[in-house]
């Protein structure tokens, strides 16, 4: 695990350019795409991250499959974290930028299990919800998750919300043995 004093200062370095410029969703969006190109392509990672690989080498391949789509300070920002060997930590600092991002801007991060996708409608009515609730933004990922059976769980931060069909057959089966053993109990 890389220590988080290791990548920070670029997360924060980036932060306070992106701040300044007024460009913190561009930036945020541009480098959620080179972190996700990174994570997608096992290979890519592995080439940037090799010691025996030259900078100029790993720059030009950066550059290359990046450029057209990120602007040049974006690209200096992994230049720089390549020229001084911490490109172990590029996706780090990415994530700590994104986590900079969201909280300036108040950002919250909801993981939503759901069966299947949602409508459109349903999706716009939940995150309304959501947001009326926390007071912030939502920024939702969506997992899917069979075992909940119907509904949804969302967790936000440490609270966690379960209207999932799998907790309310749960209540409903406690609820059930609660009346079970009442009646028990008093028919004795």
């Amino acid at each position: 695990m890389i220590p988080e004093v290791i990548y920070s200062k670029y997360s924060q370095a980036m932060f306070d350019i992106a701040s300044e410029q007024k460009k913190l969703d561009e930036f945020g969006s541009q480098l959620k795409a080179v972190r996700d190109g990174m994570q997608e392509n096992p290979d890519l990672w592995k080439f940037i991250c090799h010691p025996l690989v030259q900078a100029s080498v790993k720059k030009d391949t950066l550059k290359q499959i990046f450029s057209g789509d990120v602007s040049p300070l974006v690209m200096q920002f992994l230049y720089v974290m390549i020229d001084r060997r911490r490109e172990a930590a590029i996706i780090l600092a990415i994530d700590g930028f994104i986590d900079l991002a969201r909280a300036a801007q108040g950002i919250e991060v909801a993981k939503i299990r759901v069966v299947k996708p949602l409508a459109a409608q349903e999706e716009a009515k939940l995150l309304a919800g959501l947001e009326a609730m926390t007071g912030k933004k939502i920024e939702p990922l969506y997992y899917m998750d069979p075992s909940i059976i119907g509904g949804v769980v969302v967790q936000i931060g440490d609270r966690l919300i379960d209207g999932s069909l799998r907790r309310q057959l749960q209540d409903m089966k406690h609820s059930l043995l609660q009346t079970d053993v009442m009646n028990e109990v008093t028919n004795e």
